[in-house]
């Protein structure tokens, strides 16, 4: 099991209130099959059928309305698949709409705005996660899907303007070779901060210049669903 799915099912296993969760974009199911060892009632939802069919699945394109009611599900997880999605805008608003109120919607991504990341992309004019030229593995049909690299700033927007709340943000793994930019750039960020009054703006950059931001290999994000104002 990859580190990312392993460090998520750590955190998962602490929830006392195990509801129905949606494994959006959840692959072979394995990761799902594991979360309803822990008491989740899962789902699993992919455009590709599973080889196996070893938990409650249903077929979907996650570019597209998710054929799920609203308010169903206590939990959504959508692990490392922003980057083969198009449609994200819509696929954020359909989380708000099947997810119930207050429920958790967690999401793990490569991190490309890491300082390695961000050196990498001076160097070279591409993300180190999202290589334009990679192998193409047999009944791996995802590899032919051209990258749509994401951040943590889009994931930040499509998230505040669907009415989520970002309750705390984990990493799979720190860099820590990185730790001198890291201090450099942190420096840098509380004294430009001294000058900016603009309160979102600010809650942004905060995240932004994060450890787990400048420094985490990939990222976790735990967002909850408020209730309407």
């Amino acid at each position: 099991m990859k580190e990312t799915h392993l460090a998520v099912l750590n955190i998962l296993k602490n929830n006392t209130d195990k509801g129905f969760l949606l494994d959006a974009a959840g692959g072979d199911g394995d990761f799902a099959l594991r979360l309803r060892g822990l008491g989740y009632k899962a789902v699993l939802c992919d455009l590709y059928l599973p080889r196996d069919i070893i938990v409650p699945f249903v077929q979907a394109d996650m570019n597209n309305l998710l054929p799920f009611k609203a308010d169903g599900f206590d939990f959504i997880t959508c692990m490392e698949s922003l980057q083969y999605l198009e449609n994200h805008k819509q696929l954020f608003r359909e989380f708000t709409r099947v997810l119930k109120e207050n429920g958790n919607l967690v999401v793990t991504m490569p991190n490309i705005l890491n300082c390695a990341s961000r050196l990498f992309f001076l160097r070279a004019g591409y993300f180190p996660s999202f290589k334009p030229f990679r192998k193409i593995k047999d009944g791996c049909e995802w590899d032919n899907i051209i990258y749509s690299p994401v951040s943590f700033i889009e994931v930040f927007q499509w998230l505040s303007c669907n009415g989520f709340k970002i309750e705390t943000i984990e990493v799979s793994r720190y860099r820590y070779r990185e730790w001198l930019l890291f201090l450099l750039l942190r420096g840098a960020y509380k004294l430009i901060s001294v000058f900016k009054r603009n309160k979102r703006e600010n809650v942004l950059r905060d995240f932004l210049y994060s450890k787990e931001l400048l420094l985490g290999d990939h990222l976790i994000i735990i967002a909850r669903k408020l209730p309407p104002a």
